[in-house]
């Protein structure tokens, strides 16, 4: 019991010691929310965009070949916001 309590202790100096940064927690905060109000403004814009496409297809062939492109699209945005929030966890 004696060496668990000891661990407890010297743990404990140790967070103490260390502290907890606000500023810092604050910066991430703000720069995730920076980033998930980006993400949702693109995805707006990606909807806005597929219903027109969509509304002006004439074909099965035309039908294929939108859902396609709008496919990549929708996997290269998914991509690239998956790396600028990893690459801002990976900072903080």
């Amino acid at each position: 019991m004696a060496l668990q309590d000891s661990v407890k202790h010297i743990m404990s100096e140790t967070e103490l010691k260390k502290g907890f940064d606000f500023s810092s927690a604050t910066v991430t905060v703000r720069a995730f929310q920076a980033k998930l109000l980006e993400m949702a403004q693109a995805n707006m814009q990606f909807a806005l965009e597929f219903g027109p496409r969509l509304a002006s297809i004439r074909s099965p062939f035309q039908l294929l070949r939108v859902i396609e492109e709008l496919t990549k699209e929708r996997i290269a945005m998914f991509r690239k916001f998956s790396n600028e929030m990893v690459e801002l966890s990976i900072k903080r």
